[in-house]
């Protein structure tokens, strides 16, 4: 039988609102360079400016963004969406970062299936895509250990650290979701 967990709710994170004590210390952590890669971030942004961003987001009627949290001590560690929801074709894309001291712990890949969750059981999506760039390993992994699939690459689609790199878009049906 299937473990019920609640809609925001992984094995290692919780999915919540952003609160304006995140503002700061989440800015810091998508400041990384690295971080800001995998982003196609240009330059380091002000708080200001992550702020704005996360406002808007919240307003946005086809996004549903969150902070992600570690469920131990609460710490929160990234941010992750469901953004471009179209409730006529029942899909949306997805976006997801976490800070660098967090990276393979498991938390990307629990926020990917806990998100992708909540978006199938509770917004009644059927399909849910995103775009990795293939300098990413780790996060394409990621995806794929939730069920994404590649179905198509997009070569030298991006320019990132000085250099055009290629993308591969994934996409997840509700069906396919390993939970």
């Amino acid at each position: 039988m299937e473990e019920h967990r609640p809609p925001f709710e992984g094995s290692l994170v919780r999915l919540r609102a952003h609160e304006p004590a995140d503002f700061s210390a989440l800015n810091d952590l998508i400041n990384e360079p690295e971080v800001g890669a995998g982003l196609g971030m240009a330059m380091p942004q002000p708080v200001s400016a992550f702020k704005a961003f996360i406002e808007a987001g919240a307003k946005d009627p086809s996004r549903a963004t969150f902070a992600i949290e570690r469920i131990e001590g609460r710490v929160p560690v990234g941010g992750c969406s469901l953004f471009q929801i179209e409730t006529s074709s029942r899909s949306a894309v997805l976006g997801i970062w976490l800070g660098k001291p967090y990276w393979d712990a498991g938390l990307g890949t629990d926020a990917v299936r806990t998100l992708c969750r909540f978006g199938f059981d509770h917004m009644n999506l059927q399909r849910i895509e995103l775009t990795v760039f293939d300098t990413n390993a780790r996060a394409k992994r990621a995806y794929e250990k939730v069920g994404f699939v590649v179905e198509g690459t997009r070569r030298r689609s991006e320019f990132v650290d000085g250099r055009l790199v290629g993308s591969d878009l994934m996409a997840l049906l509700a069906e396919g979701l390993t939970r």
